[in-house]
């Protein structure tokens, strides 16, 4: 029975550099890149390969992923969990539909994987890789997707835990600062300002928070590493790519001076 390897989020730039760096670890492998978008379904469908578009808020969406391999012969070996979105804006103010989204797909997105393909993997006793942000060690004001990632990594480590008993192993991996779509939302942050009652603060924000980035990584050094936590025989629970010393050193200040800081950059302090 041929086992596969499902790739989320594999129309973006990470998605797909995860998902080539796979083909060529895996060549015995079904890689399956899914994605929200219809384009993924572009993608050439051979005995090595298959697009398909699946929602992974949606139940049915990855429901209907899941027969489609079964009625192939098709069992799941891994998941990499890397479907995300990035967003900056007041969580104070902002419809609360917005923020429920970024959960929904961040956060909540990667447990429905695992759930509707827990039977596959607890007969190919595989593997999951959760792409989490090196931004859970200093969430940020205006900045919710660290908040949705922390909630992931928090579910990951009760997943972990789970998953271990049925012989499942599951790695987390906190990228820093990425050349994708993602770090263009930083960079063009400011042409989506509107109006807000934070609008000053905002602004500082936008024109502050690049400065901070010290370092870019491609993203096939992350995906690199995602195939490391696949083929390692004693995969780490983390894996950190391309951190930033100066939020690891932030990180450690009594949530006092962090505040300060944050209060500095926003042209408040």
């Amino acid at each position: 029975m041929k086992q596969a390897i499902i790739i989320t989020g594999a129309a973006g730039g990470l998605g797909k550099a995860i998902v080539d760096t796979c083909l060529s670890a895996f060549p015995e492998l079904l890689i399956v890149a899914t994605d929200i978008s219809p384009d993924i379904e572009s993608i050439p469908d051979n005995d090595h390969i298959l697009g398909m578009k699946v929602d992974v808020t949606h139940e049915d969406s990855i429901i209907a992923l899941r027969k489609a391999l079964e009625e192939m012969g098709v069992r799941v070996w891994a998941i990499v969990n890397n479907a995300g979105v990035s967003d900056f804006f007041p969580v104070s103010e902002k419809e609360k539909d917005a923020l429920e989204k970024m959960f929904a797909i961040n956060t909540f997105g990667a447990v429905n994987m695992v759930r509707a393909f827990l039977p596959h993997m607890m007969e190919t006793k595989g593997r999951v890789v959760n792409i989490s942000s090196e931004s859970v060690r200093l969430p940020a004001a205006f900045h919710p997707y660290a908040a949705s990632k922390i909630a992931l990594e928090a579910l990951s480590v009760s997943m972990r835990n789970e998953l271990g008993l049925q012989g499942i192993k599951l790695s987390i991996i906190r990228p820093g600062a990425i050349n994708t779509m993602l770090l263009d939302d930083l960079y063009n942050m400011k042409e989506r300002i509107g109006e807000s009652i934070y609008k000053e603060y905002l602004l500082n924000f936008a024109t502050k928070a690049p400065g901070e980035i010290r370092k870019i990584s491609k993203p096939a050094d992350v995906a690199a590493v995602v195939v490391k936590a696949l083929t390692s025989s004693k995969p780490k629970r983390y894996y950190r790519v391309n951190n930033n010393p100066k939020l690891r050193v932030a990180a450690l200040l009594p949530h006092r001076v962090r505040d300060y800081f944050m209060k500095k950059m926003l042209g408040s302090a």
